[in-house]
């Protein structure tokens, strides 16, 4: 009996032996998989590099990645929903807008030590590193850097007997010649998303006003304190209203995102509009479409000067990854040189990436004039800035309650982040 009893706990033994064993070999491949969440254009060049580079990363390393493709909206959502629920992804395609709001949450992992250490780190300017920090450290590597430019289709401003506007009241006075001629607006406005902050940035810009000004312990916006700065924020919007009156911006901008407009752009059914470099991938996918476009600065202000969006784009890892050491890897391996040349060549933050085709010479040209957002919880202040424009164009608000209303709601939503200077 005993030697039974003896058999049978050397079988139990060897059973939780097994089942340790086992339980064990889930745990590493469960750490050999990395979870990847993306906002990149399927079927377009970056997307179609990238999942072969993908492919080479998990040959090189043996890890597995799973790739998930979203929109840059529905990415950010996600993610606030997913930090709640403790089920974050390991790395994640970022924008500039989201480091300081995911910082403050703690979410995002400390890349400093991985930086220092970056074969590459030598070819980032320190612009970039910057774009890439917060409170001192780095939480990110940068996988797509560029600028906007103005983009024309030639042709079509040729049909229409007009010059490419290198001024707002040029923008304005287009009207509906374009239309009239071609059949398709003249010029393109993303008037709701992600992308209608940064443009509407860029106009503000131009007028020399910040969304919120660096004083004392924080940031403020400060239109209100100056007569002078309120009425320059007003003239943006009016520039908004005035351009949609004259027919030259479609009468259905005010509900288009940056997927509307860019595609609209890419297959001619917008003359001209300020965007970024990735619309180089097109000339892939809209060969005849795509086949005259030149590059210009963004038409400014007769009284301002020439501003652009300058955009460094972190590859965030998040704090919470089971597998910091392979999620680091992937987002280092997207910001180096041989995934750069492979799925970024025109908007690389790396020195020695970059094409002598205007999608890099001639944006490349704009980076002197280039405006970020402050380091601060953006997501209010960029909600603040989308419903400003619903304001103006959709319901019709005057330019100058528009701006006033929109100054209270950025100093609102710093107060709220605790970004608000208080001294």
């Amino acid at each position: 009996m005993k030697k039974f009893l003896r058999v049978v706990a050397g079988l139990a033994a060897a059973s939780l032996l097994v089942a340790g064993c086992s339980s064990s070999t889930g745990a590493a491949k469960q750490t050999k998989t990395l979870e990847l969440w993306t906002a990149w254009t399927e079927g377009a060049d970056t997307a179609n590099a990238s999942k072969t580079m993908i492919k080479k990363f998990e040959q090189d390393t043996g890890y597995t990645v799973h790739q998930t493709n979203f929109t840059y909206d529905m990415l950010h959502e996600k993610l606030i929903a997913s930090a709640a629920g403790k089920n974050l992804p390991d790395v994640v395609w970022g924008l500039p807008e989201y480091v300081g709001e995911f910082a403050k949450m703690g979410i995002l992992a400390d890349l400093t030590s991985a930086w220092s250490s970056w074969s590459d780190a030598s070819k980032v300017s320190d612009s970039v590193k910057q774009a890439m920090s917060f409170d001192g450290k780095v939480v990110g590597f940068p996988y797509e850097t560029t600028v906007r430019a103005y983009l024309v289709h030639d042709n079509l401003l040729s049909k229409a007997g007009v010059t490419a506007p290198t001024t707002w009241d040029g923008v304005v006075a287009m009207g509906s010649k374009v239309q009239d001629a071609t059949g398709v607006s003249a010029y393109g406005v993303a008037g709701t998303g992600v992308r209608s902050p940064q443009e509407l940035m860029v106009y503000l810009a131009q007028e020399g006003l910040a969304v919120a000004d660096k004083t004392g312990n924080g940031y403020k916006n400060t239109w209100k304190d100056d007569p002078a700065k309120l009425k320059k924020a007003a003239e943006v919007f009016q520039f908004y209203v005035d351009a949609l009156k004259s027919g030259a911006v479609s009468s259905n901008s005010p509900t288009y995102g940056w997927e509307q407009t860019d595609e609209n752009f890419a297959t001619g059914l917008t003359a001209t509009y300020v965007t970024g470099n990735w619309l180089a991938e097109r000339e892939t996918t809209n060969k005849d479409t795509m086949s005259d476009i030149s590059v210009h600065p963004i038409p400014y202000p007769s009284d301002g000067h020439p501003a652009t969006y300058l955009e460094s784009k972190p590859m965030f890892v998040m704090a919470t990854s089971k597998n910091l050491d392979g999620a680091t890897k992937l987002s280092e391996a997207f910001a180096s040189t041989e995934w750069q040349k492979a799925a970024f060549p025109d908007r690389s933050a790396l020195k020695d990436v970059s094409t002598d085709s205007k999608w890099s010479k001639d944006f490349h040209a704009l980076m002197d004039t280039g405006v970020t957002f402050p380091p601060v919880t953006l997501s209010g202040v960029t909600q603040g800035m989308i419903d400003a424009l619903a304001r103006v164009l959709q319901q019709h608000e005057t330019p100058e309650a528009t701006a006033g209303w929109l100054s209270d709601q950025i100093n609102a939503s710093l107060e709220k982040s605790g970004d608000l200077a208080t001294s």
